[in-house]
């Protein structure tokens, strides 16, 4: 885990016997932040006039192809430079800017206060595991142990940063870490002996480090803080979820950490007192507020009766997911807009009787049970997931179909929105099954893939390729752009894939080539993937058709911040601007909204109203898509609209 911290003098980052300290002058938090090209497990952002770098550690300018840093001139234009400590750095910032010798190091001056993104990487210590008996039993043994990998009681908890990896859980003889038993836990949580019970209590139990156990009764929480009974399913779940919201909310408001502002304001609390109290007591504490407005939750995965669901228990507490019991029902046919392939496609379409999920007020949602569902991604395999790569990004976008031949052109978006990133990406047309095959098995980061599915694969020009018939899926992730692709997509996960997104029916190709552009340009500016897709789909009229399989928290880089989305509506006279930087993996993180640069947690967007002038000047400051009359296009390009429309005036 990375810690790091921003002062008015000094940047620092801290591993856990290794540190690196970059000063700075007149720092301050925030500004619009600089994309870093290499993945980070901790960002700062702020604006400064000087930059001092240490003399004992090697300092390159990557984006210029690694060369030394050394006294000069950087022109205009953005540079990357690389802090090879033990402690991995990166900085990001727009030139010009001058470096000189500064005897114990090199300074880098600009003329202005400048932008700087920061960013700290270290290698992740490897992620415990926790053996235990195929059981309810098991399940919440491995639950207690996550609880224990907390290394504070106090509210910074809340913070993703904050709240090491939690072990990955195998099935066999029980055999817990030694760092992972034997403790005194704060509280014990006590549930039937179901595997949804189970799941469904992780979540909050985890978060307090508290002892979870199973027994025939209600269940119940018994501290020396709090004691209550729960009210049996289908009550419990909700109250579970609804105890976790509160309690990581009061924390989020009450913590002090690094690169943040500091407290917020939490009115009707004893603040000092709940900062230095049990987990257990802050709880409380949040239960006895009277109904606080909440911020909607990022995520909620929805369980079976399935034990083995139990692998992924450290994908669900590693984000904070809610858990809730998978319920569904036969899809509206209506829901799906049914079009004929004899028009557009080639053969017989594999379409997939998808389920409509219950789903709760969480803005994304992860499937763990029967069914294809709409409108949640399904998750699977995910227990293994790969981490945006370090250095460098390879797409590779395959063109097998003629009359798609215009969405060739996300190869340039790809280009584009990559730029600065170190992209390598290769277009492919008309492959043939040995071929995409070995593209799906090499080493890359994305395929795209243009064209039709047919029930036995992928269609070639010499036949079809069964995902399930490679040998390994060495691809991170993929779309299938391609009309009943999502059979394909699950085998491509279950070969090694962590996440892709698919269709469920046949799409129409114009549809498809306006989805496919749009979502490439959400994924490649850093967006996960069931975000950039729920984004996208909005944009045609059978977006419902398209769905992820996977860990839909994946992205395709590491982005520098948490990317936004801006909705604009005008009366003719006035613009309403909302502010949205809600993710799949976002629970606990707050934000710097750009109106007034308050920090919001995240779940609650801002608003503002702002004349032709205002929308304008926050468009030049955020490179985020808006949706605007409807429809979706990028800050850049609404506010050159503008412009336009204002000089025509």
């Amino acid at each position: 885990m990375v810690e790091w911290a921003a002062a008015e003098d000094c940047v620092c980052g801290f591993g856990d016997d290794d540190s690196v300290e970059i000063g700075v002058s007149d720092w301050q938090l925030g500004g619009d932040p600089p994309s870093l090209p290499a993945a980070t497990d901790a960002v700062v952002v702020g604006t400064t006039t000087r930059l001092g770098l240490p003399a004992d550690v090697a300092v390159s300018v990557a984006s210029s192809g690694g060369r030394p840093l050394e006294p000069g001139a950087l022109p205009a234009g953005r540079h990357h430079l690389r802090v090879a400590a033990p402690l991995e750095s990166h900085l990001a910032f727009d030139g010009p800017a001058t470096v000189v010798d500064a005897g114990d190091g090199f300074g880098v001056e600009f003329s202005e206060p400048t932008a700087v993104a920061v960013g700290f990487r270290e290698a992740p210590a490897p992620r415990p595991t926790v053996t235990v008996p195929k059981t309810p039993a098991g399940l919440a043994t491995a639950v207690t142990a996550a609880g224990w990998t907390h290394r504070t009681a106090g509210p910074v908890r809340s913070h993703p940063g904050f709240r090491p990896r939690t072990p990955r859980v195998t099935f066999g003889e029980q055999s817990i870490p030694t760092g992972l038993r034997d403790r005194s836990p704060a509280a014990t949580v006590t549930v039937p002996p179901s595997t949804r019970a189970v799941l469904v209590a992780a979540p909050m139990t985890y978060y307090l480090g508290a002892e979870l156990r199973v027994a025939e009764g209600v269940p119940h929480i018994e501290s020396p803080a709090l004691t209550r009974t729960f009210e049996p399913f289908p009550a419990f779940g909700d109250t579970v979820a609804e105890w976790l919201r509160r309690l990581c909310t009061l924390d989020s408001r009450l913590r002090s950490v690094p690169g943040e502002s500091g407290p917020m304001s939490v009115d009707g609390y004893d603040a000092e007192t709940l900062r230095s109290a049990p987990p257990t007591a802050r709880l409380r504490a949040a239960l006895e507020a009277s109904s606080p407005t909440l911020p909607q939750w990022p995520l909620s995965t929805y369980v079976d009766e399935t034990v083995e669901n139990g692998r992924y228990l450290s994908y669900v507490l590693d984000r904070l997911s809610l858990v809730h019991p998978a319920e569904s029902s036969a899809l509206d046919p209506k829901a799906l807009l049914k079009r004929s392939l004899d028009e557009f496609y080639r053969g017989e379409s594999p379409n997939v009787e998808a389920v409509d999920p219950a789903l709760s007020e969480s803005r994304f949602h992860a499937w763990l049970a029967d069914g294809t569902p709409v409108d949640a991604y399904t998750l699977l395999g995910a227990e293994s997931g790969r981490q945006p790569p370090t250095e460098g990004l390879t797409v590779d976008v395959v063109c097998n179909d003629a009359d798609m031949a215009s969405e060739r052109e996300v190869a340039a978006v790809y280009r584009r929105r990559l730029a600065g990133h170190g992209v390598s990406v290769r277009v492919h047309e008309g492959l043939q099954r040995r071929e995409l095959a070995a593209v799906f098995e090499g080493r890359t980061d994305l395929v795209h893939f243009i064209g039709h599915v047919e029930t036995d694969g992928l269609v070639c020009p010499d036949g079809t390729l069964a995902a399930a018939d490679l040998d390994t899926c060495g691809a991170a992730a993929f779309f299938l752009n391609a009309c009943g692709s999502y059979y394909e997509g699950y085998d491509l996960v279950r070969q090694g894939a962590t996440v892709g997104a698919t269709t469920l029916t046949a799409v129409l190709d114009e549809q498809a080539v306006r989805l496919g552009t749009t979502f490439a340009e959400l994924l490649a500016a850093g967006y996960s993937f069931d975000r950039a897709l729920s984004v996208a789909r909005r944009e045609i009229i059978v977006g419902r058709d398209y769905v992820v399989v996977g860990d839909g928290t994946h992205r395709l880089r590491q982005p520098t911040g948490q990317p936004a989305t801006l909705d604009v509506q005008t009366d003719g006279k006035a613009f309403t601007v909302r502010y949205d930087v809600t993710a799949p993996d976002s629970a606990g993180r707050r934000y710097i909204e750009p109106f007034d640069g308050g920090e919001r947690l995240a779940g609650t967007s801002a608003t503002a109203t702002l004349d032709r002038g205002g929308l304008r000047e926050l468009l030049s400051r955020h490179s985020v898509p808006v949706r605007y009359d409807g429809n979706l296009v990028w800050a850049t390009e609404l506010a050159e609209r503008l412009e336009a429309t204002r000089q025509h005036d």
